[in-house]
């Protein structure tokens, strides 16, 4: 059971957004071939891939939250003593946390929408809500991976309260970085 936590902790949205790819790659290699080899295209395809992607946009929102890869300026960031670092660290992920929750509603409620009017897609003929789906789905995976960074971080500052002197890091490679600059002239 350990294991299965580990892996869904670590590779779930990875390996869902490793399957989209290959499906996306897969289904439009098809989609080529049977284009212009056979002269007689299919009419799903495009929007296939097409919700593929709208769905890895939404899964990769909790695995780029998970993996700290959220777009913030940590230069400004790091100026600052550990315990300010810190609490703007905190801050900035509360506020994405609370951002997803608050867009999580919304899209729920935009899905809700798309199942009561019982539109489909034009190609597949497949329920528009199920694409929409993807918006809470997305949302809700960067709340728990939102809730689950801030609690890391917390763990992570009780262990090492003096953190790593990230300017001091900075030095050692610009200086490192002139030394080899000054051997190969």
């Amino acid at each position: 059971m350990k294991k299965l936590l580990y892996w869904i902790d670590h590779y779930l949205e990875e390996a869902i957004l490793v399957i989209f790819l290959i499906l996306i790659a897969c289904v439009m290699m098809l989609q080529i071939v049977v284009r212009y080899v056979f002269q007689s295209p299919l009419p799903w395809p495009e929007e296939f891939c097409r919700y593929c992607f709208v769905y890895s946009v939404m899964i990769a929102t909790g695995y780029c939250i998970r993996n700290g890869s959220m777009l913030r300026v940590d230069v400004v960031i790091n100026l600052f003593p550990r315990g300010i670092a810190f609490a703007l660290d905190i801050f900035s992920k509360i506020l994405a946390t609370v951002f997803c929750f608050i867009m999580l509603k919304a899209a729920y409620n935009v899905m809700y929408t798309a199942y009561d009017i019982q539109q489909t897609s034009p190609a597949m003929q497949m329920p528009i809500w199920i694409l929409y789906s993807s918006a809470p789905l997305g949302f809700l995976l960067g709340g728990v991976r939102g809730i689950q960074g801030i609690i890391l971080s917390f763990i992570e500052y009780r262990k090492n309260p003096q953190g790593v002197d990230k300017t001091s890091e900075a030095e050692e490679y610009l200086a490192e970085a002139k030394k080899q600059e000054g051997g190969e002239k």
